[in-house]
């Protein structure tokens, strides 16, 4: 049960990044910033961002509706270990893809990412 708890956490963790991801719009001014890319790039940037927060919340509904599963079946800890891995890579990815951002703001989503990383794998305990 104490497992279970972990995984709701890591499932509003996964909803509170969907959530940022509808802010890229604005956030990253794409009103003015995507027209300047190839059509293709511009829609494939919109469509990644969009299945991205698609994917955090089927996750985070798969999460909420099947924690006991996840937290004892040998798939569910497969996919909870896997959440866990996808966010640590996460992490290693952020400073070498925004190599022009700060280093206090690559730092804070390395932290953030981070968190998600542990979040799922305080799930993940035998």
């Amino acid at each position: 049960m104490k497992t279970q708890v972990w995984v709701y956490a890591a499932a509003g963790y996964n909803v509170a990044l969907a959530l940022f991801h509808l802010g890229f719009w604005r956030m990253f001014r794409w009103s003015e910033e995507l027209p300047k890319l190839h059509p293709v790039n511009r829609g494939v940037m919109q469509v990644l961002n969009l299945m991205l927060m698609a994917f955090l919340l089927l996750m985070a509904a798969v999460q909420v509706l099947n924690a006991a599963e996840l937290t004892s079946t040998p798939l569910g800890r497969l996919l909870v270990a896997g959440l866990a891995a996808l966010w640590v890579l996460r992490a290693i990815l952020q400073p070498l893809f925004w190599r022009t951002a700060s280093k206090g703001t690559n730092a804070a989503f390395i932290c953030l990412f981070m968190l998600g990383a542990g979040l799922h794998a305080l799930a993940f305990q035998p």
